[in-house]
């Protein structure tokens, strides 16, 4: 590797350290040059594990292109404006945990001010490249299931979130937590850059905040294909995870298998304008399935942070570009429009 790309994280919290921190270290031509946290243990902690040799409790003395090439943000949402756009304005590129801001007049800042002050600026979105996601554009591509008509996502626990992200006024709640991972997934396998008729229900059930743990979202890509994301927090029995919807054919993703069923031809069938159907019967159902079961690709650990690591080098194009995270950004803000009114448990 000619260079090295010297990163500084933003907060060592669950996906700081466990995933930022841990990826940057273990990445050929990355090297964890600074960390900043409020939590004076947390900062020796990085020293001592990862022999970070720059440690800050205020973040803004961590913005010095001297310092760092890369500020990779993993501070709480409501934070992401204010620190992506200190370090962009400090001559920092930023690479930013999802989702990207509290909402779209946020997103549309930071992507502004990188444009004017000419940064580089990308969003982390890992389930572009997790083994489910390869696997369903695999078998899309391969043209079995015929044409592609309904992609439907879901994702279940059942967990009772008393944290930051249980509160709407600090970025949680599981539209902008987690479907800012799935309505981007859900876009990426169906190859759409924008979506439209979105319609959004959300509810609270398990919640210790005020912010929604249940989430339904139905939107059509221009693609034509119609996405359906469940979130759903409360949920104590398994369901497929994904499940992919064509004119021959269907595929599911459940307990680490893929599972399809589907028909290599459809049989020529007649019309029968009448009002008697022939027969007293139903038109006759396809019957010559194929069916098979398949399991995900194996995935390079840590690959994430190598496409982060090549675009912002200047190696490659960003994997996740601006204008996609914005439309992310635009979509949530449409299913917060459409689902004002939430239902409280009690």
């Amino acid at each position: 590797m000619d260079k090295i790309l010297r990163c500084g994280v933003c907060g060592l919290g669950r996906i700081g350290w466990s995933y930022h921190l841990a990826n940057i270290c273990k990445t050929e031509g990355m090297t964890a040059a600074a960390v900043a946290d409020p939590l004076q243990e947390r900062l020796d902690e990085a020293g001592k594990v990862y022999g970070v040799p720059h440690r800050f409790t205020d973040w803004k003395e961590m913005a010095n292109p001297g310092l760092i090439d890369l500020a990779v943000i993993a501070s709480p949402t409501i934070f992401h404006r204010e620190q992506c756009e200190f370090f962009l304005k400090n001559g920092v590129d930023v690479f930013c945990d999802k989702p990207v801001a509290l909402d779209l007049a946020e997103a549309q800042a930071i992507a502004d001010t990188a444009s004017k002050y000419r940064r580089k600026f990308m969003v982390f979105q890992p389930h572009r490249i997790t083994e489910i996601t390869l696997k369903a554009k695999e078998i899309i591509a391969s043209g079995k299931l015929g044409k592609i008509y309904q992609i439907k996502r879901r994702v279940f626990s059942f967990v009772r979130r008393n944290d930051w992200q249980a509160f709407l006024a600090q970025g949680g709640g599981m539209l902008s937590n987690y479907g800012a991972h799935f309505l981007d997934q859900l876009l990426y396998i169906g190859n759409d850059k924008k979506a439209e008729a979105v319609h959004c229900e959300c509810s609270r059930i398990l919640s210790m905040g005020d912010a929604e743990d249940v989430v339904y979202v139905s939107m059509r890509g221009t693609s034509g294909i119609v996405y359906r994301l469940e979130i759903n927090m409360a949920v104590t029995a398994a369901q497929p995870d994904i499940e992919l919807y064509g004119d021959r054919g269907t595929a599911f993703y459940q307990d680490g298998k893929w599972h399809l069923k589907y028909c290599s031809e459809l049989p020529e069938l007649a019309v029968h304008k009448g009002y008697a159907a022939p027969g007293r019967c139903y038109p006759p159902r396809e019957t010559a399935f194929v069916e098979e079961t398949d399991t995900d690709p194996d995935i390079e650990p840590g690959l994430w942070y190598k496409y982060c690591r090549d675009y912002f080098t200047g190696r490659s194009a960003p994997l996740v570009p601006v204008e996609e995270t914005l439309e992310v950004m635009r979509i949530i803000a449409e299913c917060r429009k459409s689902s004002n009114d939430f239902y409280y448990s009690k």
